[in-house]
């Protein structure tokens, strides 16, 4: 095997820490000359970093020849002595169900079966055989679909597997040309297999290749060499872009979603904007749908300050100086319980402590002081209704007023639950504040809340997303 070549792949892995701590790589093998030069090199490559080499290959089932060319690379590792696995699956019959097209149904299915694959054996990497044309074409098709900085640095040496994060993918042959891995296999004396639907142009990456970059290059010859530089700069750009959207951070997360303090979050470029939304929807496992129109939009509201905008199954919400980044949810209502006191009552959503002594408090679990010298009938526990009043700092308002004066935030707001008597509310609760009422001198209770499961049919509940 041609060692400049092997040593170019080498220096690339050492600089980005491809192989570090890794002792199996499993190669995503399709059979063409990339996946097959993929499987070579890092077959020679494992002696030097001290991992262990296994292949897979995805049978698409989309073309008469397919379960031959699973025959064809399960010889081949057997010649070359490679642990090999094999998957299928029906691609055409997926995408019709899902109405989702067949080029991307391939490519969710693949790595399915690839990142199940890396689980089961416990394997440290998935290696699959892009190469720097394969980098070339996939910087122009995010150029031409408007993509952002982060688009345009192509693909990453390293990455998580798309649909399965906890996967890392690497791409060791991005410093290679085409030309350069079909010499591999020559020099090995092996003759890859031909994918015929790489000349279908109804794919848009095959019209790409085939009808657009050789125009371009009769432009510019050297247009490949200057997307693969694109691709680069826009990496080292989109590296401040991360930094800045990792010094914004919430003081606090709970299950209503990310809190942050307004004015940084605003201050951050759109870029970095969508890195935060993207991370704090991941810690309430929730896929957001992020596009430029509502980025826009929440622009729009973060300069306001008060709205919200929903990101699909994401909603970023703006109130009182601050920003929530979590699910959509609802609030239903519950029939109001007398509280056990002392002793423990569950309500719908909620879990209610009652003590004669003082609760220890956190900012999932607030805790409020009730005073009962003035206390008319049993203590109740109810949602807050609207006219609701309470005895605040020497005079009586509306609980309302009292919460918009405290600043308090929307999403607070729309969860204020009370502990009343017969004629009056005596505390508020939110599930990170509490407001009570003018102490009278008599001993106090202290009622703690919480989130606790449903206590059974027809009880209230928050509506979060899974």
């Amino acid at each position: 095997m041609n060692p400049e070549l092997v040593e170019r792949v080498a220096r690339a892995a050492d600089r980005e820490g491809l192989f570090r701590r890794v002792q199996q790589v499993l190669v995503a093998v399709s059979g063409g000359p990339d996946s097959v030069a993929c499987l070579l090199v890092l077959r020679e490559l494992a002696p030097r970093y001290g991992f262990a080499v296994h292949a897979a290959h995805f049978d698409h089932q989309l073309r008469p020849e397919s379960r031959q060319d699973l025959e064809w690379v399960r010889d081949l590792c057997a010649r070359l002595e490679v642990p090999f696995l094999s998957g299928e699956g029906d691609v055409a019959a997926v995408a019709r169900s899902q109405r989702a097209s067949i080029e991307e149904t391939a490519r969710k299915m693949r790595y399915q079966f690839l990142a199940f694959v890396a689980a089961e054996k416990r394997i440290d990497c998935i290696a699959t055989g892009h190469t720097a044309d394969d980098q070339a074409e996939t910087v122009l098709m995010r150029v031409l679909r408007g993509s952002g900085v982060r688009g345009i640095r192509g693909m990453l040496p390293s990455s998580p597997v798309p649909g399965a994060p906890a996967q890392r993918l690497i791409r060791p042959l991005l410093p290679l040309r085409r030309s350069e891995t079909r010499a591999i296999c020559e020099e090995a004396g092996i003759e890859p297999l031909t994918d015929s639907s790489n000349t279908n142009i109804r794919y848009a990456r095959n019209r790409l290749r085939q009808q657009v970059l050789p125009v371009l290059r009769e432009i510019n010859p050297s247009v490949d060499d200057a997307l693969i530089g694109l691709a680069r700069s826009a990496r080292e750009v989109f590296a401040g872009v991360e930094r800045e959207s990792f010094a914004v951070q919430p003081p606090a997360r709970g299950p209503l979603g990310s809190v942050f303090d307004l004015r940084p979050f605003a201050e951050l470029q759109p870029e970095a904007l969508t890195l935060v939304i993207e991370r704090e929807a991941a810690f309430s496992k929730l896929q957001p749908e992020v596009n430029r129109t509502r980025l826009e939009n929440l622009r729009q509201v973060l300069r306001a300050g008060a709205g919200q905008v929903a990101f699909g199954d994401t909603v970023v919400e703006v109130s009182s100086g601050r920003v929530r980044v979590g699910p959509a949810f609802s609030v239903e209502s519950f029939e109001p319980k007398v509280l056990n006191v002392p002793g423990i009552t569950l309500a719908g959503a909620w879990r209610v402590q009652v003590s004669t002594s003082q609760l220890e408090s956190s900012e999932a679990a607030p805790v409020a002081r009730v005073d009962t010298g003035s206390q008319k009938g049993a203590l109740r526990f109810r949602r807050l209704q609207p006219g609701d009043r309470m005895r605040y700092h020497g005079i009586y308002r509306k609980v309302s007023d009292i919460m918009s004066n405290e600043k308090l935030p929307a999403w607070e707001r729309r969860n204020a639950v009370v502990v009343a008597d017969s004629e009056k509310v005596l505390t508020v609760l939110t599930p990170s504040a509490a407001f009570e009422s003018d102490p009278s001198g008599e001993k106090p209770l202290y009622v703690r809340l919480e989130p606790a499961k449903p206590a059974g049919p027809g009880a209230t509940r928050l509506v979060l997303p899974e």
